[in-house]
């Protein structure tokens, strides 16, 4: 079974740089999946995403043997947690959670028993790891699956070490731009007001306390090398949408300067 480098890049306490797969396109997948990002995150969460697109752009980012293949869901549901790991993903990253309560249950549908409530099925969990039976797959599934909660709410900030204190919660995911909002403050990935840089701090130091990475939605390369020197171990840096409007629009200047 292939390792999830990803899970133990962070247990080392070593960065591990992504990208957001904002554009529901399995020929996108297959390129980002071949310029040797870390992980790559299918985002079902904010893009018009299907349970077989997810799937298959799933498995063309684990057969480029290159990217750990992650999904954001769209919310803490089973049905999307199961779609999700039984289409191949190495890891799910769970947004609004919110209680102790929410985070266990993200938990234990992803996790077989004894340590979940994972339900055995499906042939694209095992190849996702480069495995063609489904029992050497379920022996060591729970050891490679990564599970990340995302702490965007002012109500997660109140609950952080009742959520982080969960077990089998990898990593601490900070939504910037919703816990802003929530914070009473313009959305901003790359914000710096006292009451957010606050909110950080205190993230930061339950994720310690309780031995738990920290990862942060970064908007570019620079802000993502910045988070890394602040404490933050996986951080994207760019995504495929930003990649394609920030390209097309510097060709665009180039040919036409006025």
């Amino acid at each position: 079974m292939r390792t999830n480098e990803v899970k133990a890049k962070l247990k080392r306490g070593e960065p591990a740089i992504g990208a957001w797969l904002n554009i529901p396109s399995v020929a996108i997948a297959r390129i980002m999946a071949r310029l040797g990002f870390d992980w790559l995150t299918v985002d079902a969460e904010h893009a018009a995403q299907n349970p077989s697109l997810m799937s298959d752009m799933i498995g063309a980012i684990a057969d480029a043997r290159t990217s750990a293949p992650l999904v954001r869901l769209p919310e803490n549901s089973v049905n999307w947690i199961k779609w999700s790991l039984d289409a191949g993903a190495w890891g799910i990253i769970v947004p609004m959670i919110n209680t102790r309560a929410d985070a266990e249950q993200a938990v234990s549908w992803a996790k077989y028993p004894p340590l979940g409530m994972r339900s055995i099925g499906g042939v694209f969990g095992p190849y996702g790891f480069g495995l063609s039976d489904s029992r050497s797959y379920a022996q060591q599934a729970n050891d490679q699956i990564l599970v990340g909660v995302q702490i965007e709410s002012a109500q997660a900030l109140e609950n952080l070490d009742e959520i982080l204190s969960v077990p089998g919660v990898d990593v601490a995911f900070v939504g910037p731009n919703d816990l802003h909002m929530q914070l009473g403050l313009p959305p901003s990935a790359e914000g710096a007001e006292p009451e957010f840089v606050a909110a950080l701090d205190k993230i930061k130091q339950a994720a310690q306390r309780h031995h738990v990475a920290l990862g942060m939605f970064c908007s570019s390369g620079e802000a993502a090398a910045n988070r890394i020197r602040e404490g933050f171990h996986m951080v994207s840096a760019t995504s495929d949408a930003s990649c394609l409007i920030g390209g097309a629009t510097l060709h665009l200047r180039a040919a036409n300067p006025r």
